[in-house]
């Protein structure tokens, strides 16, 4: 069953993971909505977490800093993941309408 109510994009792009305590990582995106994304990263943070995610769409776009709750946690099982060790799903603390757009344009260069 489906539960995913936005459109998701395959965009990849690094962003910085910022937990709630001031701790700081790197990331990169799997896919995109206007609700959440999935990310690889070299750690992991507990489901429920709240971070603050910080990254541009593309070189041209303003910094976006938006709030997101850890919804799922694992290890990345996609091949030799290197030092993308863990895969996690975020929902924003609010909607990101227009991010849609942008991370469909870039999907689609």
């Amino acid at each position: 069953m489906e539960r995913r109510s936005n459109e998701r994009y395959s965009v990849w792009f690094p962003m910085t993971v910022v937990t709630d305590e001031g701790e700081e990582g790197t990331a990169i995106t799997y896919d995109v909505s206007a609700t959440g994304l999935l990310m690889a990263c070299p750690g992991s943070l507990d489901v429920g977490a709240h971070v603050t995610l910080q990254f541009h769409v593309t070189d041209a776009s303003e910094t976006r800093t938006v709030g997101a709750k850890i919804v799922r946690n694992e290890p990345n099982e996609e091949g030799d993941a290197g030092p993308w060790r863990y895969r996690m799903a975020v929902e924003f603390d609010q909607a990101q309408a227009d991010l849609e757009g942008l991370v469909e344009a870039e999907a689609q260069s």
